[in-house]
């Protein structure tokens, strides 16, 4: 992206943060409905303004954005021809074998007919770009339609049916356009990577460009044409490219195939990402009302007066509690996967969790499954298997470690009642998983439905193991005891009195947040836990919650350290992880 763009994505980026801000602020100030219709406003602007100027954003569900992260495809696309050096992107890409799409523009059409009945002749696909390259996220209906049945009239005078696909110019959209295509049965088309060839920055520049970071289902931009006027039109630096471009996407595995062709990935709106961007929202309404309520001088003081050093040890503490939480999983799969190692099964549940500080829900267990069977050749369903016997493991330990302090600490009601229910749960759960074990005469080389089911109940071989869950167990009792320790060197850095109590009630409360967030990293609702479990034992609810964020973050930054250094080395992009050497 040339710098110009980015200082004016920037630019819109702080004018947003500062517009919630200065909600915030009307909010804590006692203006709740001029903050919050401020608030309100800079959300419905900023989402209309990605819907236009985000290609990758679209509320209509219906575009083809990219192809699946776990595929081994990459589609070349050109732009704004054909023009004068469309021949010389033809010849190259004859040369190496590629067939690509071309989203032709009308205007341009008119003017090389020959080229458009070339680009078919060739095996390539030929799809609309419009006919002037008129940008429409805010033009009429009839503008809309004129650009679309003009662009596409134009390409069928050139004896060539374009394909269903249409491409916005710059990639701006709006709804008109979005009504448009769906009556007339087009799909747009959108891309994961602008090479910006148009700059004309030299051939190895745009090689560079195309095959960084090179991961499955991209859509790559380019041009063989030009349709905005004062660009250079040549495009035989981008011709002069494409051997190279090609040569580095298949030394890495991956086929060109056109959009046609493409696997379709993820829908860029769900109606599971729409409730769960609610509850994001409603997670940062509630803040805005709880700092309304908080003294923010006495938060900030809590802050202030926070000791490093035990914060430290707390850190220090948990790296050896994920150590020993991936032991307790690590004695769950050895049956399953006799060579995995103890780094395998750390890396695995570290770089797990640092995926799950930027998604919801349980993504963190899907990265955990994908990046240990790419590590030991296992199993995805096998694996799966694994990691619902360790939390059935987890839970029952919990339940075990908590009861030993029952006899001895007097935990509040609801400490009492959410052991109990854990303790039903776990129950219930331990005996389907014992009654699902593979036995005698057990098979996984069936396809299909039953072969996955197969494989998954692999997974719980250690179920039928005593030695097995034995080993669990002890790794597990030894994780929720670093966690106790995390928690009370956390409570003394924030001076608040580092009692086994507090420090039981902490685990208990922080995991049952865990079981039912679905935010990413459980932010906000680690907090409110620690805030809700801390403000029975009557600490302040400032110190509670800078006590919180603190808590948090001795689990979080060792998780981002070592989990997101490790997924940037590897080259875990988009839920990929590239084959190792």
């Amino acid at each position: 992206m040339p710098w110009r763009k980015r200082l004016v994505l920037a630019g819109a980026v702080a004018v947003g943060l500062a517009l919630l801000a200065a909600a915030a602020w009307l909010l804590a100030e006692g203006h709740p409905w001029f903050g919050s219709g401020l608030f309100v406003a800079t959300l419905v602007a900023a989402a209309a303004a990605l819907e236009i100027f985000w290609v990758r954003w679209d509320l209509s569900v219906g575009s083809l954005r990219s192809g699946r992260r776990d595929s081994r495809q990459v589609a070349l696309t050109f732009d704004d021809g054909p023009g004068p050096d469309t021949p010389a992107v033809l010849d190259a890409l004859d040369a190496a074998g590629v067939k690509a799409t071309f989203f032709v523009l009308g205007r341009a059409a008119e003017e090389r007919p020959e080229l458009v009945r070339e680009l078919a002749r060739r095996g390539h696909l030929v799809a609309l770009h419009g006919y002037s390259h008129k940008k429409l996220h805010v033009s009429g209906p009839g503008t809309v339609a004129r650009e679309l049945d003009e662009g596409r009239a134009t390409i069928e005078r050139a004896g060539v049916a374009p394909a269903p696909f249409f491409r916005a110019p710059h990639g701006w959209k709006g709804p008109i356009l979005g009504r448009a295509l769906k009556k007339r049965g087009l799909t747009l088309v959108g891309w994961t990577r602008g090479v910006w060839d148009t700059e004309r920055p030299g051939t190895e520049s745009i090689a560079n460009r195309a095959s960084e970071k090179i991961r499955g289902g991209e859509i790559l931009l380019l041009h063989d044409g030009c349709g905005t006027p004062g660009i250079d039109p040549r495009r035989e630096q981008t011709a002069e490219a494409l051997p190279e471009i090609v040569r580095r996407w298949r030394d890495a595995g991956y086929e060109f195939v056109t959009v046609d062709a493409l696997t379709p990935g993820a829908p860029a709106l769900t109606l599971d990402r729409v409730v769960r961007g609610a509850g994001v929202a409603l997670l940062v309404g509630l803040g805005i009302v709880a700092v309304r309520r908080l003294d923010l001088a006495a938060l900030r003081d809590a802050f202030a007066q926070a000791r490093v050093l035990p914060l430290l040890l707390a850190t220090a503490a948990n790296l050896f509690a994920l150590a020993a939480q991936s032991l307790r999983w690590l004695a769950l799969v050895r049956p399953v996967a006799p060579r995995a190692r103890p780094w395998d099964a750390y890396i695995s549940t570290v770089a797990g969790f640092a995926v799950g500080m930027l998604m919801p829900a349980r993504a963190s267990d899907f990265a955990r499954m994908h990046i240990f069977s790419r590590r030991t050749g296992s199993s995805m369903a096998s694996v799966g298997g694994t990691l619902v016997l360790d939390h059935v493991m987890s839970s029952a330990s919990l339940i075990a470690f908590i009861g030993a302090f029952l006899v001895i600490v007097p935990l509040p009601a609801w400490a009492k009642t959410a052991v109990w229910t854990t303790l039903g749960i776990a129950v219930v759960a331990a005996t389907v998983l014992w009654a699902l074990r593979p036995r005698a005469g057990h098979t996984e080389d069936e396809h299909g439905l039953r072969g996955f089911i197969g494989r998954a109940r692999t997974g719980l071989k250690a179920a039928g193991e005593p030695r097995a869950l034995a080993l669990s167990v002890m790794a597990a009792l030894a994780g929720w005891a670093l966690e106790v320790a995390i928690g009370l060197f956390a409570l003394d850095a924030f001076g608040i009195a580092p009692t086994v109590e507090a420090g039981v009630l902490l685990v208990l409360a922080t995991t049952i947040s865990a079981a039912i967030s679905i935010s990413p990293g459980n932010a906000g609702a680690f907090e409110v836990a620690v805030v809700l479990a801390l403000g029975g034992m009557g600490v302040p609810p400032e110190l509670a919650l800078a006590f919180g964020i603190g808590y948090h973050a001795v689990h979080l930054v060792p998780v981002g350290i070592i989990g997101g250094g490790f997924l940037l080395h590897a080259g875990y992009r988009g839920g990929v992880v590239r084959e190792e050497a």
